[in-house]
């Protein structure tokens, strides 16, 4: 079997047992990481040795660059130098920390020097892929927990690099000049400054050329041109791949377009991201492990106890609140990967054996294994030890830090990063063009905020001058719609012409916030079911709309009152949607349904047909005008609610009186209020005439 057939043969084999593996762990409520560390057990040496680490490892590092590479773009560089005091007070004090505590236990003990050095590498760094992996799952990278661990995190995998180059002098197998090893460790650093720089001046200019050629196919391959570019170029001054990934999305965090690049790379990062997880769980012997379960499982106790103590004094060294220096420390108290590196370089230099590079191996793992359920049961913990008064207050996991924690983080983001990473209860629009323009200047006249969404470069350009919140990328992508505030938005409005893309969108819209409100244009009326049942709330159509517009004209120049034409208008309106809504599908068939094949495509209109909604529920808010049939008069002798199927549910008064929610039979409509009803749209517009001001005859 050749080499091409052996790796998709690997690749099927991992995909389809992680399928199974996961599908029986989702109901014992596992987290995904657990599913592939066992998928990686079972396909490895272990058990069925059915895939070989040779088969993962390109995929597993692929994985990890990606990964790194995502996060990196979540971060903007102003928000990283913000983080320079978490980084180098907090991510040195840990490491130093870590490594002299293990190095002085190892001693006692009894070990060699040089071996308990490399010990304490080993044990120093933290699971980036893991922990920033599980963050980025829950929404948490930008709390102040999840800041502090990536902190501490970019630190150790920085500090990876001059522990690499100390294990040869650590082994005596170091054949140079160690001032010039160091000379050329700065001179590396250097370059790499000189590298990152330039990224970031040129990297944002290029993506925006390519954004103006309008195709999706060649901003991919821009992207990860750039991406394993800069990796690779990192990589040849002895940076990690990984870090170089994340440097990279650190360059390109700086422009426009980060959030779309983020949508256009995560499906292909979160299948890479699993053959690392997997390759990992490859590594575990079972038997070894068995032969000395009961020493592994203390030591593991032990490393997660002892760094998430060590954890906790260095990150409240800088002042970090309690609950989220607990959270963090909890958070990255397990062994890294890069340990797996510097074990088998020291492995292969002498200074380990084989079975103690095992124990920590299969240390590390364990640890890796529990991070899931440390940062889950963490929120918890925190909570039970702070008297139940903690950081935390439900058991969800989800971050809300003190207020003196919360100002603390945010004295650090710039203002112009305030406002457009945490917009709220504002509307988004989808598509700038006519109709877009239209909608924002509305907004702008009733003094609602909103967020643009779109994809013409030169638009954003011109409004980002106007001063106007635009943010580019394809609404399709979650992480799109999370950097216009979706979670938070009021209401979403789809002024896109191209239907299958508002289909997709008003998915994944109902996907990140069920309650939103959307309202999108459509072209024609048979297309109004399907994106009602896909979450629609209001559906504007093009084809209804210019019938609507014809109408309208040809009563006018029938000189009809501009009274009666509104409400003719809103009539035939009514009428043209509840027309699609209400007729038959097939009115007039008439065959066996239950043979052939028209009989299958004619129980299958029916079955649709049974589906569409006959009437919507309508909230509206109606005036009440001047001497109307409905001013001065109780809710209880109006009887909407028996007469025309439409309920008062809220009064808003115009005088100084107060509103009124809720209201009561004996409650009076007077002159100025409006009323806020709920109804099918058809009997909603027969009670307006009620409500329309008439002159005083008397």
């Amino acid at each position: 079997m050749d080499v091409e057939t052996e790796l998709i043969m690997a690749v099927f084999i991992i995909l389809a047992c992680a399928l199974v593996v996961l599908f029986i762990g989702r109901h014992f409520n596992l987290p995904m990481i657990i599913g592939y560390f066992l998928t990686g057990i079972i396909v490895g040496p272990s058990l069925l040795g059915l895939v070989t680490d040779e088969h993962v490892s390109l995929l597993a590092e692929l994985g990890v660059i990606l990964l790194m590479f995502t996060i990196g773009l979540e971060m903007s560089l102003k928000n990283l130098l913000a983080m320079r005091k978490k980084i180098l007070v907090t991510g040195g004090l840990q490491l130093v920390l870590t490594t002299v505590s293990v190095i002085a236990i190892m001693i006692h003990l009894g070990f060699e020097f040089n071996v308990a050095i490399l010990t304490g590498f080993m044990v120093a760094p933290s699971s980036t892929a893991i922990i920033m992996n599980l963050y980025q799952q829950k929404g948490e990278i930008n709390s102040v927990h999840g800041k502090t661990s990536l902190g501490i995190l970019i630190f150790q995998d920085i500090s990876v690099i001059p522990m690499m180059l100390l294990v040869p002098i650590i082994a005596g197998t170091s054949s140079g000049n160690i001032t010039m090893e160091i000379l050329n460790l700065i001179f590396g650093m250097i370059l790499l400054c000189i590298i990152l720089v330039a990224a970031i001046f040129l990297v944002p200019r290029l993506l925006n050329k390519v954004a103006e050629i309008r195709s999706n196919e060649l901003f991919i391959i821009t992207i990860v041109v750039i991406c394993f570019g800069i990796a690779w170029l990192m990589s040849l001054n002895g940076v990690s791949l990984a870090l170089g990934a994340f440097l990279a999305g650190i360059a390109i965090s700086e422009s426009e377009y980060s959030h779309e690049v983020v949508g256009q790379i995560m499906p292909i990062r979160d299948i890479l991201t699993s053959f690392f997880f997997v390759s990992i769980g490859m590594m575990l012997s079972l038997s070894f492990l068995s032969d000395h379960l009961l020493a592994v499982i203390l030591l593991a106790i032990a490393v997660i106890i002892g760094k998430s103590l060590i954890n906790y004094v260095s990150i409240k060294a800088i002042g970090v609140a309690s609950g989220a220096a607990f959270l963090s420390a909890a958070g990255v108290s397990q062994i890294g990967e890069f340990s797996f590196i510097l074990g088998s370089t020291g492995l292969s230099t002498g200074i380990l054996t084989n079975d103690f590079y095992q124990i920590l191996l299969a240390v590390s793992i364990i640890t890796m294994a529990i991070t899931p359920f440390i940062v889950d049961f963490a929120p918890k913990l925190n909570s039970y030890f702070s008297g139940r008064r903690g950081v935390f207050h439900d058991s969800s996991s989800v971050s809300t830090t003190s207020s003196a924690d919360a100002d603390m983080e945010n004295d650090k983001i710039p203002a112009d990063e305030k406002i457009l990473h945490k917009p709220n209860d504002h509307v988004i629009i989808a598509g700038y063009g006519v109709v877009g323009q239209h909608v924002a200047k509305a907004l702008r006249k009733m003094g609602v905020d909103y967020v643009i969404i779109e994809l013409n470069p030169d638009t954003i350009k011109s409004q980002r001058e106007k001063g106007e919140n635009v943010v580019y990328g394809d609404a399709r992508h979650e992480s799109v719609l999370e950097h216009s505030g979706i979670d938070t938005a009021r209401a979403i409005i789809l002024t896109i012409p191209d239907t299958a893309a508002v289909k997709a969108v008003i998915t994944t819209i109902r996907r990140k916030n069920p309650k939103i409100g959307i309202i999108t244009r459509s072209r024609f009326i048979s297309e109004i079911a399907e994106l009602y049942h896909l979450g629609a709330d209001e559906v504007i159509v093009d084809e209804r709309e210019a019938a609507i517009q014809i109408f309208r004209r040809i009563l006018a120049n029938e000189q009809v009152p501009q009274q009666e034409l509104d409400q003719l208008v809103r009539q035939i309106r009514c009428e043209l949607y509840d027309q699609y809504f209400e007729k038959q599908v097939l009115p007039d068939i008439n065959f066996d349904t239950k043979t052939g094949l028209f009989g299958h495509f004619s129980s299958r209109l029916k079955s649709a047909d049974e589906k569409l909604p006959k009437r919507r529920n309508s909230v509206e808010q109606i005036h009440v005008g001047k001497n109307s049939e409905v001013c001065k008069k109780s809710l209880g002798e109006l009887m909407l609610r028996a007469n025309y199927g439409v309920s008062v549910i809220a009064i808003r008064r115009g005088g100084a009186e107060k509103d009124e929610i809720a209201p009561q039979k004996n409650t009076v409509l007077k002159e100025g209020d409006t009323a806020v009803v709920i109804g099918d749209r058809t009997s909603i517009a027969g009670i307006i005439p009620l409500f329309m001001e008439k002159e005083d005859n008397s």
